[in-house]
């Protein structure tokens, strides 16, 4: 946006230094100098005024889009099904900010009781159904590649298979262990054979 209309890029700057938000024409700016977690949010942030047809600053709308943003980064249901036990566990499995992790996960023991209590909505249902995998046989919350292998690993917080876990890192002053080596080599060799044999 810089390089492309410096007069706008200054406007948005005295706005805001995260995101800024055109409605006319939903142009959705953003500060590529932030971190990651703290960019997904603002963009979600804004997406949510533009989905929400906000006008005008209010606190209501600022609450409201940061209540899209957190449903759509870390779904209550997606945490209920990721096992996270406090806030930073959902930090970590959905990367976003250890705040909106808090925001999150407080909401999600009110929507918790809610079920449990009442039951599922049409909302959680109709959520639950899309997210469910028939293959899998379960809900699937998150879907990502092995670093190594370029396996489809499901639900999984690593970025690696089980085949491609790395050893452990030894120290400086540890004396070097042949087996170690050895189980580090046939877990190479196993995971290029699998890969040859069944390209996974």
């Amino acid at each position: 946006l810089k390089k492309k209309n410096t007069e706008l890029y200054k406007m948005c700057i005295e706005y805001s230094d995260d995101a800024f938000r055109v409605g006319s024409n939903k142009m959705i700016a953003y500060n590529d100098e932030k971190p990651v977690r703290r960019i997904r949010f603002s963009l979600m942030h804004e997406l949510g005024h533009h989905v929400l047809n906000h006008s005008g600053d209010s606190r209501s709308n600022e609450q409201q889009a940061n209540l899209f943003a957190s449903y759509l980064l870390a779904p209550r249901m997606a945490i209920h099904y990721s096992n996270c036990k406090d806030a930073n566990d959902v930090s970590h499995a959905f990367d976003i900010s250890h705040e909106a992790a808090e925001n999150a996960f407080d909401d999600y023991r009110r929507w918790h009781r809610h079920v449990v209590i009442y039951k599922m909505s049409q909302y959680d249902k109709a959520m639950y159904s899309h997210f469910y995998n028939a293959k899998k046989k379960c809900f699937v919350w998150n879907i990502r590649k092995c670093d190594f292998c370029g396996k489809t690993l499901y639900n999984s917080l690593e970025n690696h298979c089980s085949i491609c876990t790395l050893p452990p890192i030894r120290t400086v002053y540890e004396t070097p262990d042949l087996s170690d080596q050895w189980d580090d080599n046939a877990r190479i060799l196993r995971a290029q054979r699998l890969k040859w044999l069944y390209d996974v």
